[in-house]
């Protein structure tokens, strides 16, 4: 798999987590605070399209999880390209005052 496959599937990965932890998130608005609260909670036990707190709150997780590791791993897949620009942004001044121009390829 070439570098530009891998990049779009990684991406895809992340988008899906994305999303499903932004619907799992909101589906946390529309159930109420969760815990038994000695029986004063009446929300306790709620379902949101039919899905229990327990099974969002699962998949809250896992997905936030699944979307931490791909930023991760997408970071270190661009590494040299972060760097790269970021010495064009940030260049080291030189004791002569000027900045000095940073030649680097990026390639994608």
């Amino acid at each position: 798999m070439n570098r530009t496959k891998l990049n779009y599937w990684l991406d895809v990965l992340i988008g899906i987590a994305l999303v499903a932890a932004f619907v799992s998130g909101i589906a946390f608005l529309f159930m109420g605070s969760g815990g038994y609260s000695g029986g004063r909670n009446a929300t306790y036990g709620a379902a949101f399209l039919g899905v229990s707190r327990d099974v969002w709150r699962s998949l809250h997780t896992f997905t936030s999880f699944v979307m931490a590791a791909g930023v991760g791993l997408h970071l270190l897949y661009h590494y040299r390209w972060i760097s790269c620009v970021t010495r064009r942004i940030l260049p080291r001044v030189k004791l002569t005052g000027r900045t000095p121009e940073v030649a680097c390829e990026i390639t994608s």
